[in-house]
């Protein structure tokens, strides 16, 4: 009987459940990684998807340059030194409620949370014929705009921008090419938070390189 790897620790601060799998899986360290490995990393795991996706580099330089604050020191502290992983709660990027609300302050799943993406999600059939529960880009959109709705009193106008660099880059990386389109299957999304594991077929991609490397 096999057993599944040990995952590594990962801090209640890191609110990002994409980055918390890749720390988990000893991708990313948990504190500090320089914003070179954090984009290499980052573009390297979501080729590992279905149709090879590819994420701007630049992009997401960018977004780990501000990760940590939005302050000049914090700025060239990130650009210089890394981005701290295990800092981005009550960063700028951190929506603080205004999303999914999945995770909580603690990064402890909330089952009701996760169990609500049902509410937007419908069957969908894979590449195989099998049907699953699943969310394509109309339902991720109208769920980041019930989850902006719901948050009306302690939202930022940014929030909303900040989702769609959110679930859709999730569809874009993690997503299956069903019969009816692209799509995010709600069993693996269910994976990435609570297991913090990434789907095993991009998992067996990664191993499948790695190999191949060695090996080369």
């Amino acid at each position: 009987m096999s057993r599944k790897p040990k995952l590594s620790e990962v801090s209640p601060n890191n609110p990002c459940p994409f980055l918390r799998a890749l720390v988990a899986q000893g991708q990313l360290a948990d504190d500090v990684e320089s914003i070179g490995d954090i984009t290499r990393v980052i573009v390297d795991v979501a080729s590992a998807g279905d149709g090879k996706p590819t994420l701007p580099g630049t992009a997401i330089r960018a977004i780990a340059l501000i990760a940590n604050g939005l302050g000049p020191l914090r700025l060239v502290r990130n650009g210089v030194g890394g981005v701290r992983l295990n800092e981005l709660r009550n960063g700028p990027l951190d929506k603080k409620g205004a999303g999914s609300r999945i995770l909580d302050a603690s990064a402890r799943v909330d089952e009701a949370e996760l169990a609500r993406l049902d509410e937007f999600a419908s069957d969908k059939i894979d590449a195989h014929g099998r049907t699953e529960r699943g969310l394509d880009l109309p339902e991720l959109k109208r769920m980041m705009d019930a989850n902006f709705e719901r948050a009306a009193g302690h939202r930022r106008k940014i929030d909303r921008s900040l989702m769609d660099g959110e679930w859709p880059i999730l569809l874009k990386v993690m997503g299956k090419d069903g019969r009816g389109g692209r799509y995010l299957s709600l069993a693996e999304v269910r994976d990435l938070f609570v297991e913090r594991r990434l789907p095993e077929r991009m998992s067996k991609r990664l191993l499948d390189r790695e190999a191949g490397v060695r090996d080369a």
